[in-house]
């Protein structure tokens, strides 16, 4: 009797190990699927009067990681920063620039692209706006500066990448600068760099 009680706290043991390795790869699996996909990592929706809005962003959906900032700190960028992406989908103008500082600089992908606010306005105002959807995003505070970086997804150009820093003032959190690139696989670059040279 007590060696068929035993048998069975084996079994027990070795059925409720299984389960929870079944559960934690299920996890993994569907955590690796979220971040490796654009679309499911940011869902973003057309509504009817043409604007585009961020429907979907959580904590569980995104690699997020912040050293150096407080909860708050932390919460207030991320959403700076998310807004930031939503408003230049919306071609919102008006939210976009006021998420900058009015010292801020402007760096886009092509050489001849470090703005000031006034310039950059002037170049954004006439266009639909942007889309680039957040793969991920890491903050980092250093004193009284907070510098950040991102992985970003365009379905334009793929792979991007957003870089810059954010000043904390009498407003709240603003971006001091930002800018954007196109990351370069080292395999390829030679050839890119090559072809730029041109």
């Amino acid at each position: 009797m007590q060696s068929i009680i035993h048998k069975l706290g084996f079994i027990a043991v070795l059925v409720t190990t299984v389960t929870a390795f079944e559960l934690y790869a299920n996890t993994e699996q569907q955590l690796d699927s979220e971040v490796s996909e654009p679309t499911k990592t940011m869902r973003s929706q057309q509504h009817s009067d043409g604007a585009a809005a961020i429907t979907h962003l959580t904590p569980l959906d995104l690699p997020l990681d912040s050293q150096g900032l407080t909860d708050e700190d932390s919460q207030q960028i991320n959403s700076l920063l998310n807004q930031l992406h939503e408003s230049a989908m919306s071609a919102d103008w008006d939210t976009y620039f006021d998420l900058y500082h009015p010292d801020a600089a402007f760096i886009g992908t092509d050489a001849t692209e470090r703005w000031n606010m006034v310039h950059f306005r002037r170049y954004a105002s006439p266009t639909q706006g942007w889309r680039y959807d957040l793969q991920a995003r890491h903050l980092l505070q250093i004193e009284d500066v907070v510098v950040f970086d991102e992985q970003l997804y365009s379905p334009e150009y793929g792979i991007s990448r957003g870089t810059g820093a954010l000043v904390n003032t009498t407003k709240g959190w603003k971006i001091a600068q930002y800018h954007l690139s196109f990351p370069i696989p080292n395999a390829k670059a030679k050839r890119i760099t090559t072809l730029i040279k041109q």
